[in-house]
């Protein structure tokens, strides 16, 4: 998505200036990784129109691979806007307002994942990561995501983050529930927030998540002030770096993306959480969703 970040703190009804800015859970997450780096592509759709050639050259400014992003001649690309509150310490918090109905990604379906360039890049790839909000766009997107985890390869790992959207959701939530739960307990890595754990799971307990989730080998739950990890039987607690924060959104994708690349070089359980924690913090310098 593109998102148009309100320039200034204030309700949207008095902002006169937006800046244009490359959004999305998975995207932010594959910048985070070639920031790191690892070789990362993105499959995606995006319109025939300027924010979907905004939004391509960005991939490719940040050093990621967008020859699977599919452009869709009929269909826009999708946005949403991103409205500020100040805070009382300084930095401010954001609201997101959705405007992706009817969008190209929306139309993400499983014959995306079988052209020939993204068949190819996921027989390659040694891991997919994805998120809780693509099933919530549309039924030929759930069908794609289902088709990536009924399709297992032996040694690609699967990532997936909750990334809980109730307005993605609103008036199916608990089928919401029902099918993020599911991806969850199928993957190997799986990522969330104490507050989507609590919302979803009915529990931002880490002990009890984990025996909800007993399969991923990899489960994080974070919030503001650290992780608690899970890798098989071990367990790891660390807590975030002390960092200059002006906006937190984004920066759970930067954290995965560190961990990830961790897990991707080999590093230890700790090892994986500090480089996540350290590549989180360059995401909350900024109103931007992702990593420069």
């Amino acid at each position: 998505m593109v998102a148009l970040v309100a320039a200034t703190a204030g309700p949207l009804e008095d902002c006169r200036t937006f800046h244009r800015s490359l959004a999305g859970a998975e995207w932010n997450t594959a910048i985070a990784l070639a920031s790191a780096g690892v070789r990362t592509s993105v499959l995606s759709r995006v319109g025939d129109d300027g924010f979907g050639r905004f939004l391509t050259a960005e991939l490719r400014a940040h050093g990621v691979d967008d020859s699977a992003v599919e452009v869709d001649g009929d269909a826009p690309t999708g946005l949403y806007v991103k409205e500020l509150s100040a805070r009382e310490d300084g930095a401010v918090d954001g609201t997101m307002h959705y405007y992706r109905a009817g969008s190209a990604a929306a139309s993400l379906s499983p014959r995306t994942l079988t052209t020939p360039v993204a068949s190819a890049l996921l027989g390659d790839a040694a891991l997919v990561h994805t998120s809780g909000i693509t099933p919530a766009l549309s039924a030929t997107a759930l069908a794609a995501q289902e088709a990536l985890f009924t399709e297992r390869r032996p040694g690609r790992l699967l990532s997936f983050d909750v990334n809980w959207r109730p307005a993605l959701w609103l008036g199916r939530e608990a089928e919401g529930r029902r099918i993020v739960a599911d991806f969850a307990s199928r993957a190997d890595i799986v990522f969330c927030t104490r507050p989507d754990a609590e919302a979803v799971f009915g529990t931002s307990e880490p002990q009890r998540i984990r025996a909800l989730f007993p399969h991923p080998r990899h489960l994080l739950i974070t919030d503001a002030s650290g992780a608690v990890a899970f890798d098989g039987t071990e367990t790891a607690e660390s807590d975030a770096l002390d960092a200059p924060v002006v906006e937190t959104i984004g920066a759970g994708d930067a954290f995965a993306a560190g961990f990830l690349a961790g897990v991707l070089t080999g590093l230890s359980l700790t090892g994986s959480l500090a480089r996540g924690h350290r590549i989180a913090t360059r995401a909350l310098v900024s109103t931007r969703d992702h990593v420069d």
